[in-house]
């Protein structure tokens, strides 16, 4: 007999290689998707971290100016950076890395921050390059404090009646000239100063100096122009005007800062035409004039420093060659006021770092200087000193001096060059400090800032601006009996 052959075999096979076949791409096609789980679990890890800018804990940049930077040591990917970061309180941020290496992040703040505030930046899974672990890192960072208006640049009259300050209103590019009456209260002089500014009274108390911003409608722009005006705010008048000074300059100049000569006959004059930061010595120029307005003419030097006698200032210029790195360092010089003799080298070598203003004793002795440093921000410079020099005009030394820790600006020279006031930040809020006998001793505690501190002619108040009560007023300390009384605010 004949067999048939067997037809359901070959079915039989197919059915089995097509579970195989279906079994095994089963298994490959989650292998593949496991292994690409565990590249994305990979990827979520972050390498380690080499630096963070700004590397310090208080933030002293306009507040709709701060930016943060990361620098990771290897190629990072921006999303996973951003699901890395939160801050808090919680922030609003970009994420980008244009124009910087594949380890490189900036984070852009999409709001501006609020002031007087305690932020905590966290990145999550960045690896320890010691143990190889991934874990969460914690920066800390404390804002400035921005009140409704600043107040800025108290000045004593030579009689010790009044105090000259500074006051910008919120929102505003230019700033007001108000004085107090130490006993009945304070009014407004002139409006549209420059901010930054400077104001000087005159020896004689008659008038005071400062630079008041004219707006060019053409431009676009204001450019500024040294001005006086009476003790009284009844009268201006124009020393050297916005025409005169963009004579001598070679371009700009966008700020002026002006002081009297000891005798009143001469006014010296900064010109600052503009750069690439606050503290940029590339565009700055000095310049001389009658009390009167006449006999305008340049001098040597980049920025004032202070007076050796009625008839010589005493001048920065940039030692050697720009310093990249975002450091300056000065030479000082001595310049007479007739433009004749050229100027004297007082101190070399580049002793001078990074200046951001001084203050002399009225007898023109001593001089305390304020310095800046390099503090690794992102978007800029800081705006403040972060340590305090003392020169000796006469003994042409320098020396260092204030706290081993913690940031320090704005030195005040007593009358008698003795003593030198200053304001320090060691735990998030500005005190007042005192140089004594070369000892330092804390004048104020209060949970507020106390910042710009000025000694009266006599030397026994000191005159300071506080943000007690929420907004920026001029408050008087007593020296003798520790006592503080708030000047101004009542009638603003």
């Amino acid at each position: 007999m004949i067999r048939k052959p067997n037809n359901s075999l070959p079915y039989f096979l197919v059915i089995i290689i097509f579970l195989i076949t279906f079994f095994m791409g089963g298994c490959s096609s989650e292998g593949e998707e496991n292994s690409e789980q565990e590249g994305l679990e990979e990827q979520a890890m972050l390498p380690s971290l080499e630096q963070v800018l700004p590397d310090d804990q208080y933030l002293f940049l306009p507040l709709e100016n701060v930016g943060f930077r990361l620098t990771f040591m290897g190629p990072v990917d921006p999303a996973v950076v951003e699901q890395a970061v939160s801050f808090e309180p919680e922030l609003d941020f970009a994420v980008r890395n244009e124009g910087y290496g594949p380890g490189e992040i900036y984070l852009d703040p999409q709001e501006k921050l609020q002031s007087d505030t305690s932020y905590i930046l966290r990145i999550k899974d960045v690896q320890n390059e010691s143990t190889g672990k991934h874990e969460t890192l914690q920066f800390a960072y404390r804002t400035e404090f921005r009140g409704d208006w600043r107040v800025a640049e108290p000045q004593w009259s030579h009689d010790g009646e009044e105090i000259a300050y500074l006051v910008q209103p919120a929102g505003s590019d230019t700033a007001e000239l108000w004085k107090v009456d130490i006993g009945d209260g304070s009014e407004q002089l002139a409006d549209g100063a420059a901010w930054p500014g400077r104001i000087d009274w005159s020896p004689d108390d008659s008038v005071i100096l400062y630079t008041k911003m004219i707006y060019q409608p053409d431009k676009n722009y204001s450019i500024p122009e040294v001005r006086t005006v009476d003790r009284d705010g009844r009268e201006e008048k124009i020393v050297v005007s916005d025409e005169e000074l963009a004579e001598i300059a070679s371009f700009g100049p966008i700020n002026t800062y002006s002081w009297w000569s000891p005798n009143g006959k001469k006014i010296a004059m900064q010109l600052d035409l503009g750069g690439e930061d606050a503290h940029s010595d590339l565009h700055r120029s000095m310049a001389l004039v009658n009390s009167d307005g006449t006999d305008l003419t340049t001098v040597e030097g980049q920025i004032f420093v202070g007076w050796q006698d009625a008839d010589r200032l005493m001048v920065l210029k940039t030692h050697q060659n720009y310093n990249y790195g975002r450091s300056y360092r000065y030479d000082l010089f001595s310049v007479g006021t007739d433009g004749k003799e050229e100027p004297a080298l007082l101190l070399g070598e580049g002793q001078i770092p990074n200046f951001d203003r001084a203050d002399q004793s009225h007898d023109n002795r001593k001089l305390a200087i304020g310095r800046w440093e390099s503090l690794n921000t992102v978007n800029g410079f800081k705006d403040e000193g972060t340590g305090l020099l003392l020169y000796d005009v006469q003994q042409i030394s320098l020396s260092s001096f204030g706290l081993n820790s913690g940031y320090q600006k704005h030195p005040a020279v007593s009358p008698n060059g003795e003593d030198v006031a200053f304001t320090a930040n060691k735990d998030g809020n500005w005190n007042l400090y005192l140089r004594e006998n070369d000892t330092i001793k804390q004048l104020t505690s209060d949970p507020a800032h106390e910042l710009c501190p000025v000694w009266s002619p006599k030397g026994e108040k000191i005159a300071f601006v506080s943000t007690r009560g929420g907004a920026e007023e001029i408050w008087l300390l007593e020296l003798s009996s520790g006592k503080e009384k708030q000047l101004t605010g009542l009638g603003r």
